[in-house]
């Protein structure tokens, strides 16, 4: 029990394969490399894939967090789409919705780096090196950063006991509406997804619970900030198993109709024999 206990301590650099794969890195982009187009296995390059970008509601980008390269390819994104003209938000995992005023006052240009870094450290462990040419972007462009994780002490409780220990308080730092009940096709689709160490079950379906809990409280952060930003496109900033069709695109998909896109960076060879042809619309070649 001490072993499985301190594994679920470490979720974020052991367990976790492609969520924040924190162990494993992948190849880096190669500049003007084509991306595969998976509905018609077609190589297109960048502009074509980011004029269909300009006609969607939201933009996933997936990542390996430690990977440097794949932090160029959303930076690219990012910057062809506000250099095309488009109006875009920039949705981060690395930040729970709780610090949002933070990343406002960054923004405007009304809090400085070094407490920016802070509140940065605060919510991420991996180095503020991987992030901060996003960060900079965004404030030297005026772009709205969306701070949308869930809340901290409630996942990990989640993680370790499962969504029916939540107390009335802490479930009210959930949306209301949001519910975790885990079915089969989606523990298959953890199990696919993740190097799992642990044979006790209790702790698998409970590390399923958080995992689609995180999803469904960022696709319910995404829907409202939408519906209260009706001329953007937000690009998703986020670990390629929460930007995976499965992740948070079908949790937002069952809150709205918006069309959705979502780019994965190139894979190491497991990771990337892992996808499924519905879990992207864009691949990238190493």
């Amino acid at each position: 029990m001490k072993i499985i206990m301190r594994l679920l301590g470490r979720l974020a650099t052991v367990t976790i394969f492609l969520f924040s794969a924190g162990c494993m890195s992948a190849g880096k982009v190669v500049p003007g490399a084509p991306f595969q187009r998976v509905a018609d296995n077609r190589q297109v390059g960048f502009h074509e894939m980011l004029a269909d970008f300009r006609g969607s509601r939201v933009v996933f980008i997936g990542e390996l967090h430690d990977n440097p390269g794949h932090h160029q390819l959303q930076l690219e994104v990012i910057n062809g789409l506000h250099r095309s003209g488009a109006k875009i938000a920039i949705a981060l995992e690395m930040f729970r919705a709780e610090d949002q005023l933070q990343l406002d006052s960054w923004v405007s240009g009304n809090l400085g780096i070094l407490e920016f870094m802070d509140v940065y450290r605060r919510n991420w462990t991996l180095p503020w090196g991987l992030y901060d040419s996003i960060f900079l972007y965004a404030r030297n462009n005026g772009i709205p950063l969306i701070a949308m994780n869930a809340p901290d002490k409630v996942m990990q409780k989640v993680y370790r006991q499962g969504f029916q220990a939540l107390t009335a308080e802490e479930r009210r730092l959930l949306p209301s509406e949001v519910t975790c009940s885990v079915d089969k096709p989606y523990m298959n689709f953890v199990r696919r997804n993740f190097v799992w160490h642990s044979s006790d079950e209790a702790t698998f379906i409970h590390f399923c619970e958080a995992q689609l809990l995180r999803n469904k409280f960022m696709a319910h952060h995404l829907s409202a900030y939408l519906d209260r930003n009706p001329g953007e496109i937000v690009v998703v900033v986020t670990g390629v198993g929460h930007a995976m069709r499965r992740g948070i695109p079908d949790e937002l998909a069952e809150l709205k109709p918006v069309k959705m896109k979502i780019l994965m960076p190139p894979l190491h060879e497991l990771a990337a024999e892992s996808l499924q042809k519905g879990d992207a619309d864009y691949l990238t070649k190493m």
